[in-house]
């Protein structure tokens, strides 16, 4: 299986969240926010600033380096 950071990620392609490797602090505030192990998301935007993510009528952007702590696998589908 193919894993990577979310900071690597291709746009217009579906992820799956692995892991988030952050603090209890962080990860309580990505769940908040409905980032959590096990959550399929689609990157719209990933260039030098933010990652900007898409789950169902949800739009999150990210810093680069929050988005260097979530791991992620391709589902191998494009959105």
């Amino acid at each position: 299986m193919n894993v990577l950071s979310l900071a690597t990620a291709k746009e217009s392609e579906l992820f799956t969240i692995k892991a988030i490797k952050a603090s209890p602090k962080l990860r309580t505030r990505l769940l908040g926010m409905g980032l959590g192990v096990g959550i399929d998301i689609g990157v719209l935007r990933n260039r030098r600033g933010d990652v900007v993510l898409g789950s169902g009528n949800t739009r999150i952007s990210l810093s680069r380096e929050i988005s260097r702590k979530i791991v992620i696998s391709p589902l191998g589908k494009r959105i």
